[in-house]
């Protein structure tokens, strides 16, 4: 019982600091925010901190993959019902139109990541897990499943890669919602996330990748 209890503690602190780390990292540059204010926030001490990260690096990788993993699940549950793969993958683009509308802040906070830790010689362990976690998540693609699935009920033209295809548009797409999400629309009319370039990119996609014959 006392050991579970511990446990239950434990994990209690580690999800208060993520979710501390997270809420500063989203309000300002993670270049800005120390360990103090991160476990000021948590309501943890500075041991408790050491105790779940040797350093703010490894809470910043931490952080950066939770909101990898909350945008790609929450992408994945899109367009269960949709007829066919290309009426999914549509809903699918869309819908990532729209979180990136609601959550301007993780993508930059994404882009500020990749493009910081490219740059520097951070910690080589923590960049090896990170790369870990990224080919794993390529693996298993979120549009995989759709694309294949488009394959299948020909409403995509056949003889495409499911995987590469896959990546291409994830790499795509998140460039141009983060370029979108980086200047407020009152300074830049025409290339918001409210305006219809993300939207025409979309249709650019799908009449790409459609099937002539299915349409």
């Amino acid at each position: 019982m006392a050991e579970s209890w511990h446990k239950n503690l434990k994990n209690k602190h580690r999800e208060a600091l993520i979710a501390a780390g997270k809420s500063l990292f989203m309000k300002k540059s993670f270049l800005n925010v120390n360990i103090k204010e991160v476990c000021e926030l948590a309501g943890v001490s500075r041991v408790t901190f050491y105790k779940h990260f040797r350093s703010m690096d490894e809470l910043i990788f931490e952080v950066q993959m939770d909101v990898l993993e909350g945008m790609t699940g929450y992408l994945e549950g899109i367009g269960v019902e949709a007829r066919d793969g290309k009426a999914k993958l549509r809903l699918i683009l869309e819908a990532w139109i729209d979180y990136a509308r609601q959550h301007p802040d993780y993508l930059k906070f994404i882009l500020l990541f990749d493009l910081y830790y490219e740059a520097y010689d951070s910690d080589h362990e923590l960049k090896h897990r990170y790369e870990q976690f990224i080919v794993t998540k390529k693996e298993r693609h979120f549009l995989t499943e759709t694309l294949e699935a488009g394959l299948r009920d020909g409403s995509l033209q056949p003889g495409l890669h499911p995987l590469e295809t896959g990546q291409f548009i994830f790499t795509a797409m998140m460039g141009l919602l983060q370029k979108v999400s980086l200047v407020p629309a009152a300074e830049m009319a025409g290339e918001s996330i409210d305006d219809p370039i993300p939207q025409r990119f979309v249709d650019m996609i799908l009449q790409y990748l459609a099937d002539s014959r299915h349409n």
